[in-house]
């Protein structure tokens, strides 16, 4: 998955969430490991990809995990701050 695909869209996991929600799930794990970084000289990596037009950006291997938890789990979830390691983010399923 490109950085503009992960970056540049709205909601980039909607399918992976609306699944998961049918499945039962409620809760998203999305790892992301980069396989390439970006190769563009002008685009910078202190620059959002969104203003590198037409840069595709860095590569990522990106793995999407579903769970079931519990409502304390989901609290402690939610009031975690934004992971520092930009390689792990959390996407809410819907109820």
């Amino acid at each position: 998955m490109t950085e503009l695909d992960l970056e540049g869209q709205k909601d980039p996991f909607r399918r992976e969430r609306n699944d998961a929600a049918a499945a039962g799930a409620n809760a998203l794990l999305v790892l992301r490991r980069m396989t390439e970084g970006r190769r563009d000289s002008e685009c910078t990596v202190g620059l959002r990809i969104t203003d590198c037009p037409p840069s595709f950006g860095a590569w990522f291997r990106v793995a999407v995990e579903s769970y079931v938890c519990t409502p304390d789990g989901l609290h402690a979830l939610s009031i975690l701050p934004p992971s520092a390691d930009r390689n792990i983010g959390r996407v809410d399923v819907p109820r």
